[in-house]
């Protein structure tokens, strides 16, 4: 099946990482980050000080306490950072490359469809592999031992500067996306759907078993899960689960049955116009943003992003990039206005409506800064946001819904199948300036806890 969308729009903007790849492996400290998964309240195995394993827990969740998160590297806690009311908000980790590591059966790939699931669960949830399983609705960590009606797997985003699939898939053996989807085809009761963009040939993928091959093409967001998921196995209410995954942390998980090792590592991009080596990176996860740009050359006054300019989160040089982001942007930051910017012809505007002359002549790449060009304002909806949202709703008749706690409302116009990033286009074309994906969010959670 191919997913083809008409609706949406890919950002042309400088700064596109180059398909060259360079290993970070001299990192001193990685940090965890309890707050990069939603809905876990961490508890915490370790104290400051304490040597550990390649492997070891370093935290749990008290709602699901069989779901380890653990440490991508051995070595010694150096810190435990505590915020507001005690919230755990980072776990430091000085590295130790000779250090021990934690270690699990092996199996080849014949024996891997004959395990039980709820051995690949136990090994999963122990290894600190469990949490690149995530549910919608509500995109957070999936529940064990509860199998969704099927899986998906996103192959490559069509975000701003997203990783190339055709270097991911030089980095991953073929063995190890087969054993991981062996195992994931374990978990679920209904089908696993690998879906990757269309223009894209390549023999690892085309060759696989035990998975439905699905293609998209398009503008963004043609790559989000959300839409493959609208287009192929609807979900339909609260209760209709399934899980999805990057076909990344799919080989990671083939290799830890496979080898019985584990291994945290991922490509990313470092990309943007602030920066000046823009190129794909193999890093483990939990490395600090400043070990993979300290060889870089930043601009004065920039915005650090981690993920994509449309649904990233604003970072700093001591954090480490998100468990789920695969790219870092830098971007100008500028928070000076431009006076009467608004009468202005625009020739260099970039522009999604028919303000500015830029939208008739013919599209360049551009440096987009983090300026919102004046504050929020009160303008009517005239189907700008319809024009970039591919799935099947009412996206300003759901934001209004939202607004007013219309839980009945909300679910009749399908909150369940949305998710934040979907809506990121929304957001950056809107004219009021509305924070249309925090809007989904709180809407989101509100049907959980009171739908």
């Amino acid at each position: 099946m191919n997913i083809h969308i008409r609706k949406g729009h890919d950002l042309k903007l400088v700064g596109a990482p180059a398909k060259l790849i360079q290993d970070i492996n001299d990192s001193t400290f990685i940090k965890l980050h309890p707050s990069d998964f939603p809905g876990v309240k961490p508890k915490l195995l370790v104290k400051v000080g304490e040597t550990l394993k390649k492997g070891q827990a370093v935290f749990n969740d008290k709602n699901n306490p069989n779901i380890l998160f653990t440490s991508p590297n051995a070595g010694i806690v150096e810190d435990i950072y505590f915020g507001e009311r005690r919230r755990i908000e980072s776990i430091t980790i000085r590295v130790d490359e000779d250090g021990e590591e934690m270690s699990f059966d092996q199996y080849t790939l014949g024996k891997i469809s004959e395990l039980d699931s709820k051995i690949v669960t136990d090994i999963l949830c122990k290894s600190g592999l469990w949490q690149t399983l995530r549910r919608r609705p509500f995109s957070k960590i999936a529940i064990p031992y509860s199998p969704p009606k099927s899986i998906f797997i996103s192959t490559m985003s069509t975000a701003p500067f997203a990783a190339d699939l055709e270097v991911v898939l030089d980095k991953i053996p073929k063995d190890n996306i087969q054993a991981g989807i062996n195992i994931l085809q374990l978990l679920t009761t209904g089908s696993v759907n690998l879906v990757s963009p269309k223009k894209v040939i390549n023999s690892k993928l085309s060759e696989l078993k035990n998975v439905q091959q699905h293609t998209y093409s398009g503008p963004h967001p043609a790559g989000n899960v959300g839409i493959h998921v609208s287009q192929i196995d609807p979900i339909k209410n609260k209760d209709d689960s399934i899980w999805y995954i990057s076909i990344q942390d799919v080989g990671l998980i083939g290799n830890l049955f496979l080898t019985g090792k584990q291994n945290y590592r991922k490509i990313i991009t470092v990309a943007g116009s602030s920066i000046a080596d823009r190129m794909h990176y193999s890093v483990n996860r939990g490395t600090l943003i400043s070990d993979i740009l300290s060889k870089n050359k930043v601009e004065k006054d920039s915005r650090i992003i981690s993920g994509d300019v449309l649904s990233g989160s604003i970072s700093n040089m001591d954090n480490a990039i998100g468990y789920y982001h695969e790219s870092i942007t830098v971007i100008p930051n500028v928070a000076n206005r431009v006076f009467m910017g608004w009468i202005a012809p625009g020739f260099t505007k970039y522009s999604l409506s028919n303000t500015f002359m830029s939208k008739i002549l013919p599209r360049k790449e551009q440096v987009l800064t983090t300026s919102m060009n004046g504050s929020k304002r009160s303008i009517l909806p005239i189907g700008n946001i319809e024009k970039v949202m591919p799935l099947n709703i009412l996206p300003t008749m759901l934001v209004k819904s939202i607004i007013a706690n219309d839980i009945e409302t909300m679910e009749q116009l399908g909150i369940y199948e949305c998710d934040p990033e979907d809506f990121a286009l929304c957001s950056f074309s809107d004219a009021s300036k509305m924070d249309i994906t925090g809007i989904i969010q709180d809407g989101l959670n509100f049907v959980e806890v009171e739908g």
